[in-house]
């Protein structure tokens, strides 16, 4: 009777072939085993995952738990085109705070120890253009007769300041010419005279002043002497024959530094 348990036998295997299991039933009395398959979804724009690896270090060698910390330094040089030791804003000679433009400044300002700076401003003073040689203040003309003078009125600006005078000085026969200068003055101020002989000029000139003044040359090379109040010149030469003179008196140097008044009388 060997039949009958060959079919129960497969039956058997047949049904676990099949999936079944005996302690899931249904009403229908058929078990049913399903085998599911898992999806993976990625999206395109995120990415999940866990990197395994050497902990990272930050740049300044530092580590944090669990999480790693970048430092970034940077540096940042700076740098100019402008100049280091820069002098100022330019200076033109003769200006206020400059140096003199050969011995001058521009109107209202003194030359003094070469730099020109603010002048006294003095009554008297205003309108006074004899503060160079060159623009000497004329006096006209006289002869060497000693009782014909020509005077003038002036006021020293100062210890800067300074102020030219000029006459001309005739030879007429029956005197003698000898330049002589006589000032009054509010201060004591330094005198100066200075000659040039009409035939020769300066270079013809020849002159010796005479005790208690000194040997000057003016700026235009004119031959003088420069001292106190009052003194004459006496002993000079023209190269021609005649002593007819052009005669320069400066006056400058007051002992105070203010406005100082001051008379002149000059004869030849």
């Amino acid at each position: 009777m060997t039949r009958p348990s060959l079919l129960l036998a497969s039956l058997t295997l047949l049904a676990c072939s099949s999936g079944d299991d005996p302690a899931d039933t249904s009403d229908s009395g058929v078990t049913t085993a399903t085998v599911g398959t898992e999806t993976s979804t990625t999206d395109a724009s995120t990415t999940t995952g866990t990197s395994t690896g050497p902990t990272p270090t930050t740049s300044d060698g530092t580590t944090t738990d669990g999480e790693t910390t970048t430092t970034s330094t940077t540096t940042t040089t700076s740098t100019t085109d402008e100049p280091t030791g820069t002098t100022g804003p330019i200076c033109d000679p003769g200006q206020a705070n400059c140096v003199c433009d050969g011995g001058s400044c521009d109107d209202g300002l003194e030359c003094v120890d070469d730099l020109c700076v603010e002048g006294l401003v003095c009554d008297g003073e205003i309108g006074e253009p004899d503060d160079s040689e060159a623009n000497a203040q004329d006096l006209g003309e006289i002869d060497d007769d000693d009782d014909n003078t020509v005077m003038a009125d002036g006021v020293l600006s100062g210890a800067a300041d300074v102020d030219w005078f000029t006459y001309h000085a005739l030879d007429t026969f029956g005197h003698v010419a000898e330049p002589t200068i006589k000032v009054t003055s509010s201060a004591t101020v330094r005198v100066c005279q200075f000659i040039e002989c009409d035939t020769g000029g300066a270079v013809g000139t020849e002159i010796s002043c005479p005790e208690g003044t000194q040997t000057a040359l003016s700026g235009a090379l004119r031959p003088g002497c420069c001292g106190g109040a009052t003194f004459t010149v006496s002993d000079f030469n023209c190269s021609g024959s005649s002593d007819d003179l052009r005669v320069y008196v400066r006056i400058d140097k007051p002992s105070q530094d203010e406005c100082v008044e001051y008379g002149l009388v000059a004869h030849n």
